[in-house]
């Protein structure tokens, strides 16, 4: 099921994998930091790092390091005052893209560009087909709820948490901005937001898998190691996939030979 700590031990490996493509030294900003996991994780490699997230973000009781609030459309930074732009797992949740292409591409550098961690059609398949066995397990929860829940839980909070799990992994429900999730199996492709940076104004520059399976219901968990989950990513797909973009305007002074890590 669903960890939470896990997931954080994901993206860390992510990270690891995302840094080499950040120059020395370059000013960072992390768009929809979340806790600041990850921002923290840049900081303390020497990047100079500004996280921003929403005000009403789920995790801002739960910050590892400053983050910032902004209101949905104007990040409050300067006109090119960044040299990166980096957000992991976060443009699918964007409801106004056009306001925050325009965003990033105003706070930019000249030579800056930005790197987007995105879930991949693959990770969408695979959190349909694991949300079966996902529910199994969810419901051997019940009997432990309602007979010894939670300490800080009542019955019915920790029945209700069961339920809500059992329906989130049996219904196609979306992860992105769209309430149904059969449609990401396409928004989720290379080839859709190849689209839509161009639509925005931006080049891909380069973009690759990352390299590790893994679904939104996480089976197995710390069970199946990162080993594993890298070798299984070249036959089932990896969950996501990185995209480095560049305004379009500067596209072509760019050395794509400097970005290889």
């Amino acid at each position: 099921m669903f960890n939470v700590p896990y997931l954080n031990e994901l993206r860390l490996v992510e990270m690891e994998r995302l840094a080499p493509y950040i120059p020395t030294g370059a000013k960072v900003l992390e768009f929809g930091a979340g806790t600041g996991q990850q921002a923290r994780f840049l900081a303390d490699r020497g990047f100079d790092v500004v996280a921003v997230d929403l005000a009403e973000s789920n995790y801002a009781e739960h910050q590892v390091f400053p983050v910032q609030q902004y209101d949905g459309e104007h990040i409050p930074l300067e006109d090119r005052s960044v040299d990166v732009i980096f957000s992991s797992n976060v443009l699918e949740h964007v409801e106004n893209v056009p306001a925050i292409m325009s965003e990033f591409r105003r706070i930019l550098r000249p030579g800056g560009f930005g790197i987007h961690a995105m879930p991949t059609p693959a990770w969408r398949f695979w959190t349909f087909v694991t949300g079966v066995p996902n529910a199994a397990m969810a419901a051997t929860h019940i009997p432990k709820d309602l007979i010894s829940p939670p300490a800080e839980q009542s019955r019915w909070l920790a029945l209700k948490r069961s339920l809500r799990a059992i329906a989130g992994s049996l219904l196609p429900l979306g992860h992105g901005t769209s309430p149904e999730g059969v449609s990401e199996l396409y928004t989720f492709s290379r080839r859709a937001w190849l689209n839509t940076f161009k639509k925005h104004g931006f080049d891909v520059i380069e973009d690759r898998p990352i390299g590790l399976f893994y679904t939104g219901h996480m089976l197995f968990g710390d069970r199946l190691p990162f080993s594993r989950r890298d070798r299984l990513s070249r036959s089932l797909g990896s969950a996501t996939r990185i995209y480095i973009v560049k305004a379009r305007a500067a596209a072509d002074r760019i050395n794509t030979n400097s970005l290889q890590p």
